[in-house]
């Protein structure tokens, strides 16, 4: 999946999720705990692809510059996209909650961004290896119902339909919090 698609998407259901639990709970999430989970999703959803030199984030920040250091030997869609990287981000959520409440929201922001892009790359016709270098025998040989190609007809369909998703959420985020 594309940068673009993952972000949208990513930031779609991030923000659709905090307007349900505020629905449903009947309580308004404060909008600096939302502002900070809208941004580390977004970030989160873009952080596995560091490992790819065509990255959104390799080419529009500094990862760019760590890049041929730290990741150019590195295997697109190894470590990067797993489960580990998300227990990671989770545990250090869990660590730095009671001391430093809006970093550990931030970190439990990306790990969710990073939880989302794994989810949505597991759906693509090249797969992932979602407990690398652990790889279970015929992973990625089994195909699922749905299953997109990375640019496809099915990705911009996609792409369109969570635009569609994000400006709505952002609508009824905007009448929560007019209430």
């Amino acid at each position: 999946m594309l940068g673009k698609t993952h972000l949208v998407s990513s930031e779609a259901i991030s923000l659709t999720a905090v307007n349900y639990y505020s629905q449903t709970n009947h309580v308004t999430v404060p909008l600096v705990i939302t502002t900070i989970i809208f941004a580390s999703v977004g970030f989160g959803s873009l952080l596995p692809d560091v490992d790819s030199r065509n990255s959104e984030l390799n080419k529009t920040t500094i990862f760019g510059l760590f890049y041929k250091h730290f990741f150019i030997n590195v295997k697109h869609r190894g470590f990067t996209h797993t489960l580990w990287n998300v227990f990671l981000f989770m545990y250090i959520s869990l660590l730095l909650e009671s001391n430093h409440f809006y970093i550990a929201v931030c970190m439990f922001g990306i790990s969710i961004g990073i939880l989302i892009h794994i989810i949505e790359d597991g759906f693509s016709a090249n797969k992932v290896d979602i407990w690398y270098p652990f790889v279970l025998k015929n992973t990625n040989k089994h195909r699922h119902f749905f299953h997109y190609k990375v640019g496809g007809f099915m990705e911009k369909s996609m792409y369109v339909l969570f635009w569609v998703l994000l400006v709505t959420s952002l609508k009824n985020a905007y009448l929560i919090y007019l209430n």
